[in-house]
């Protein structure tokens, strides 16, 4: 997962927390791809938050 441009670590954890719980919403609904693929995006960012401490 490429992250386009540089994000604050503030912008990371709220993007952490945005995409989760969208995930959460597409599990709810059975959408299970998109819920995967959400995930992805949401590990994409917690390994830039890792690069970053």
């Amino acid at each position: 997962m490429a992250i386009r441009r540089p994000l604050s670590i503030n912008n990371i954890r709220t993007a952490i927390r945005e995409l989760s719980a969208r995930a959460h919403l597409a599990h709810q609904e059975g959408r299970e791809q998109d819920a995967t693929e959400i995930e992805h995006r949401v590990e994409g960012y917690r390994k830039e938050l890792g690069k970053r401490r």
